[in-house]
């Protein structure tokens, strides 16, 4: 039975880092290639999935939900329902990882500009050398067709699909090809592809042990101020919402 915390109509598992490699082990052993849903909400998920039904959907419909942001977190203490960790993509992406070379899982990435996904690719290779990555691909599609892609994706068959195209579009292409993906798990990584490329630089580990990793972007990214106003909004909603856990769209 899962154990989760539900926040405006959205369920995030409440798991540990080792929890959620035996979660993501067990989905990959009983797909059977069904494209399993693997999402990570943070707050701007869950205020998105607010005026978005289909995204509401989604995330609802997914297999495992990692709690990905200190406004999880917050919510989460708030229902009395504390989190056991707090999960970011990136943490999620390498202990797969971990678990895949040693399950000898094959892995194909999907996302990214230009060479962001090969290069990622190399990088966690050199951490992983055991590791089986047979596809990368960009994910503006501007060297092959998006029907081109699919049709390699599923020669490969890869046990894990990466999708990093940033939310909600990563979740979006994942459900609508999910009857055609011949893959075990699907999962959206956001901008873990930037950060395993070395495209951008992840926050010294005493701030991503505050949740405060969202500043350090910010201060590296200004142009995201716009989605940063998300944050206060979550905040006033969370705290004076008579019931935080009911969603828009929920029936």
């Amino acid at each position: 039975m899962r154990k989760t915390v539900k926040i405006l109509g959205i369920e995030i598992d409440n798991v540990n880092l080792e929890e959620v490699g035996k979660i993501t082990k067990n989905l990959v052993e009983n797909s059977h290639k069904t494209c399993e849903i693997v999402v990570a909400p943070n707050v701007e998920f869950i205020m998105r999935a607010q005026k978005d039904k289909e995204f509401f959907e989604i995330l609802r419909l997914a297999k495992l939900a990692t709690p990905d942001s200190i406004g999880v977190e917050i919510a989460a203490k708030l229902q009395k329902n504390p989190l056991k960790q707090r999960i970011p993509g990136q943490a999620y992406f390498r202990k797969v990882l971990e678990v895949g070379q040693n399950q000898g899982w094959t892995f194909y990435f999907l996302g990214g500009k230009g060479e962001t996904a090969k290069k990622a690719s190399e990088n966690v290779k050199k951490m992983y050398p055991n590791l089986k990555i047979v596809g990368t691909q960009e994910g503006f599609f501007e060297s092959k067709s998006e029907s081109e892609v699919i049709a390699e994706i599923n020669a490969l068959a890869p046990n894990v699909l990466f999708v990093a195209m940033g939310a909600p579009a990563q979740e979006k292409w994942i459900y609508h090809h999910k009857n055609e993906l011949k893959v075990d798990i699907a999962a959206g990584q956001g901008g873990t592809f930037d950060y395993e490329a070395g495209n951008i630089r992840r926050a010294p580990k005493w701030i991503q042990k505050i949740g405060m990793e969202w500043a350090w972007r910010l201060i590296l990214q200004p142009t995201r101020i716009k989605r940063m106003m998300v944050l206060p909004l979550y905040l006033i909603k969370i705290l004076f919402t008579k019931d935080m856990t009911k969603g828009k769209f929920e029936k």
